[in-house]
């Protein structure tokens, strides 16, 4: 008999990871032993099977709906067919496609008036690049700017992923540029990204962004997308001058239905210091107003996530949260980590080609001119088999403790795991040393301090929220 895989689901394999397979829909790719890398290899409308050896299979991939059996005239999509891709697994990239924008922000280095940072992929430079991440089994992608809609072949950029089989799995963008042709045109393909659309709370956003009439913009885009049912998760910088509208933004956005909000602590950069003095908070003081808000929003019952960036993640509808600086745990942990786990399944792109660990280090890297490989001119394939960028982006928590001795001698090394990288590179420009906020998170009892708070709205409310880090020995 014949069996056909399912449509969504695509066999690859990369070194030190033969056998595994994608989900069209996921976050990365998953594991499978070589006997079952190879049947499913067999299930492709054509091959017969035998039955009686592979019954095993035969049931638990039907079962699960992995497959089957097939039909006169079906066969695989190019996408599903396995392929062996010869460099080290990555799964998702993050793609500065232009360093355009039409804001004017007063924290970004890539606002429209740094005219440094005003390059992009050309159509030969973005189908070259799509060429080399489809080669080497790049499934997700993160499209980013700058504002990508600014791009004069974003739709192009997008029917050519959607093409070859891969997953438009983001969108970061200001919103001003959502219109009902292009949401009509993603369903049409059969795209649905996570619409991640900037908003920096309720009469501070057009000041924050340095173009009048953007929070109305970014309000209508926000509603446009949900109306036609893409998700949408906004992104908010706080800073001394906004955190008072906090509050009240939640609970407008959790009412409109937006799914998730990230909280993002505006950083000491050089242009945020220079428009906006000191409204750039303390380390503490960040944790201690998030803390303030999030016992605040708590009480409501409301079901939008909360991602307080460095501080906490809470998850209303399953009623859990965790700490959001434990990367690692007592039991999970081991030395073979990854710094970064972002860093590790990522490929980030910066608008000039360049590669960086992690996008947020885009700016700095850029100012000590430092290169680990370029997407339009190196052949990615072959950085993604040996190179400084891969020697970044898969440095283990070992190496960092062996940098930087304060850390591995720390009680706090198998819950930090060594910390963000981009903090760290900010505060020591050093990429393996310490990330002196989680330093005082864990220091100053951050942890202890957020179980009072869900404490404190269970005796008021009757919400009791459940802890799910792995924090005991």
């Amino acid at each position: 008999m014949k069996y056909i895989l399912n449509e969504n689901i695509a066999l690859r394999g990369w070194r030190l990871v033969p056998f595994a397979y994608y989900t069209k829909h996921g976050s990365a790719a998953a594991g499978l032993s070589a006997e079952e890398y190879f049947f499913l290899s067999a299930c492709d409308g054509k091959t017969e099977i035998d039955g009686s050896a592979e019954e095993k299979y035969i049931k638990k991939f039907t079962e699960n709906g992995f497959i089957a059996p097939a039909k006169e005239g079906d066969s695989l999509s190019e996408w599903q067919k396995p392929r062996y891709c010869d460099n080290r697994y990555f799964p998702k990239t993050s793609w500065v496609i232009t360093g355009k924008c039409n804001y004017n922000c007063k924290h970004c280095f890539m606002a429209k008036d740094n005219a440094h940072n005003m390059t992009y992929f050309t159509r030969d430079e973005w189908m070259k690049t799509l060429d080399d991440l489809d080669r080497c089994g790049v499934q997700y992608v993160t499209l980013t700017g700058g504002e990508p809609l600014l791009h004069p072949d974003f739709m192009d950029i997008v029917r050519e992923i959607s093409r070859r089989g891969m997953t438009l799995r983001h969108l970061n963008t200001n919103g001003a540029l959502i219109t009902q042709q292009m949401l009509d045109e993603f369903k049409s393909l059969g795209v649905r990204p996570l619409m991640k659309i900037s908003f920096d709370c309720l009469g501070h956003h057009d000041w924050m962004r340095g173009v009048e009439g953007a929070e109305k913009q970014a309000i209508a885009a926000i509603d446009l997308c949900i109306e036609n049912g893409f998700p949408v998760y906004v992104q908010t910088c706080i800073h001394r001058l906004n955190i008072d509208s906090l509050y009240d933004t939640a609970v407008f956005l959790a009412k409109k239905g937006v799914v998730e909000m990230r909280v993002i602590r505006t950083t000491e950069a050089p242009r945020w210091e220079e428009n906006a003095g000191d409204a750039c908070f303390g380390i503490e003081e960040y944790y201690e107003r998030i803390l303030e808000f999030t016992e605040k929003y708590a009480a409501t019952g409301l079901p939008m996530t909360i991602d307080a960036w460095q501080v906490l993640h809470m998850y209303p509808t399953s009623k859990t949260y965790h700490y959001r600086p434990v990367t690692g745990g007592c039991h999970s942990f081991r030395p073979s980590l990854p710094v970064c786990g972002d860093n590790r399944g990522t490929v980030c792109i910066n608008s000039d080609g360049n590669l960086v660990p992690c996008i947020k280090m885009a700016g700095y890297f850029d100012k000590v001119e430092r290169r680990l490989g370029n997407a339009k001119t190196d052949d990615l394939q072959k950085i993604l088999q040996e190179s400084k960028y891969l020697d970044a982006a898969t440095c283990t928590v070992a190496q960092l403790h062996e940098h930087t001795k304060e850390c591995a001698e720390c009680e706090y090394r198998k819950l930090c795991a060594g910390g963000c990288r981009a903090i760290a590179l900010a505060l020591t420009h050093d990429y393996l040393g310490k990330d002196l906020a989680k330093c005082l998170y864990f220091k100053k009892g951050y942890m202890q301090k957020t179980d009072e708070v869900f404490e404190r709205v269970a005796q008021k409310t009757g919400i009791v929220y459940r802890n799910t880090d792995d924090i005991h020995e």
